[in-house]
């Protein structure tokens, strides 16, 4: 059973990755991955050190994620309080429609009793 040795880094930049990767002794790095999930960016990427690891694998997955500057976390907090604030904005411009005529129900029809039949002889 092979297993799998996951390393987990904070930086600042992506390129800390690649500064972090070529001060490691590595032999080869691949599988390079670059995402965006909900905002944040996450680098990853396989990691064959030249050096043998203790737990029986040949190589490392690095997992990096990208720490938010304060200018990113600002603009995401302003985004933020924007949808919400426009979010009231609508509803309250709902609640504040007034009912015109189509929107109200129309009144069901009365129901009449109308007279017995008749027999009448048709000949």
């Amino acid at each position: 059973m092979t297993r799998t040795k996951w390393m987990r880094l904070v930086v600042r930049d992506p390129a800390d990755v690649l500064r972090w990767a070529s001060q490691q002794d590595a032999r080869q790095l691949d599988a390079f991955r670059y995402r965006v999930i909900a905002g944040r960016e996450f680098v990853s990427f396989r990691l064959v050190p030249r050096y043998p690891i203790q737990i029986g694998t040949s190589d490392i997955i690095v997992v990096a994620h990208v720490k938010p500057r304060r200018r990113q976390v600002l603009t995401a907090a302003v985004t933020a309080l924007w949808r919400r604030t426009q979010q009231c904005v609508v509803q309250a411009a709902a609640s504040l429609k007034p009912t015109t005529p189509a929107d109200t129900p129309l009144p069901t029809a009365a129901l009449y009793q109308f007279a017995a039949p008749r027999l009448s002889s048709r000949g």
